[in-house]
């Protein structure tokens, strides 16, 4: 992993951006309810109030091999501003929380954040809890994935310009993909290639490690933004839009091109993301549920079978705050012990 840097920004004020958005929401509201006709009128009044930010907050996890179920702990805040903190991901050891946040005032930057507060750095020495990892002018930096030495992450240099990118220790930093795509969200298999979602299109194309994808490598088009490499396998998961509002969690196979229906979440959350032993996670409604994707695995030496391949609920999700609402983005550690939930604000 890359030894990041120091961040002196870690309680900083709002930002200009989210202070702007503040003071002209009333003003705004005003103009549109003195022009708008009576349908669009309703339509304002029924609409929900911008977000005000987004935070991370980290929950213990616990799996029951003898029963199949899972718990979850207690949450503590890994931010709690005003402000853009969205995004997670865990590092492969499971220490660390990687995330997207506009706290540097202008734009996104990297930031890992320690699960353990007493972490020891290579010297010894009792890390920051909060590090920042990119420092980029007008640029930004989303979706972070963590690699064995450093961090992959897409860059936004305006648009259309936007693609995927890798930066570890000790090198500049390199384009991680070779397509032109502009790429909103990805994901990476070191042993397969990269599934890409074309921001502007809403479908996926599938780039073949060492090659170029263009629009031969095209994969499936209503996609949903949250894509992963499935854990274990050597294919990809994505969320299908279906015609009738309808959100089906599909398994992509690069090898033989197949798509296979794993499990609806209907109108609900379209985020989702796998456990290491096999379960997709899913908040619908304040509802946090689990699927197996198998009916069988093998965990602590044991074969389980599970009798249904319906959702399970694992809680009743309850805000952090009385400033939360609206859980979205969730990951869950390699080692399945911790969960992240971004709540919006």
């Amino acid at each position: 992993m890359m030894t990041p840097t120091a961040n002196s920004h870690l309680n900083p004020t709002l930002s200009k951006q989210h202070r702007r958005l503040r003071r002209n929401k009333p003003a705004k509201l005003i103009s549109l309810l003195r022009l708008s006709p009576l349908p669009l009128l309703a339509s304002i009044i029924a609409m929900p109030s911008l977000a005000d930010g987004y935070d991370i907050w980290l929950y213990p996890l616990h799996f029951d091999a003898i029963n199949a179920s899972w718990q979850l702990g207690e949450a503590r805040a890994v931010t709690d501003r005003d402000g853009y903190d969205n995004q997670p991901a865990f590092t492969p050891d499971s220490q660390a929380i990687l995330f997207s946040s506009d706290r540097g005032g202008t734009h996104q930057d990297i930031y890992q954040y320690w699960i353990n507060d007493k972490h020891q750095d290579d010297d010894g020495k009792v890390a920051l809890q909060l590090t920042q990892i990119t420092d980029t002018k007008g640029e930004s930096e989303y979706s972070p994935q963590p690699t064995p030495n450093g961090t992959r992450y897409v860059v936004e240099q305006g648009v259309p310009h936007q693609s995927v990118w890798i930066e570890e220790t000790g090198t500049a930093r390199k384009r991680a993909i070779n397509s032109m795509i502009p790429s909103g969200y990805y994901a990476h298999h070191p042993e397969v290639g990269t599934l890409i979602w074309a921001r502007y299109a809403y479908s996926l194309y599938f780039e073949p490690l060492g090659e170029v994808a263009d629009e031969r490598h095209f994969v499936v088009a209503n996609a949903g933004r949250s894509i992963h490499a499935i854990p274990n396998e050597q294919a990809f998961s994505y969320l299908h839009k279906q015609p009738d509002g309808e959100r089906v969690i599909k398994r992509f196979a690069p090898g033989s091109g197949s798509h296979t229906h794993l499990i609806s979440v209907g109108r609900s959350s379209e985020d989702y993301g796998w456990s290491g032993n096999g379960w997709i996670f899913n908040i619908d409604a304040n509802r946090l549920r689990a699927w197996p994707s198998s009916s069988k695995t093998t965990h602590t030496d044991q074969t389980l079978r599970w009798q249904s391949a319906r959702w399970q609920t694992v809680t009743q999700l309850e805000p952090p705050t009385q400033a939360h609402h609206s859980p979205s983005r969730i990951a869950i550690s390699p080692d399945n012990r911790h969960l992240a939930i971004v709540w919006a604000r």
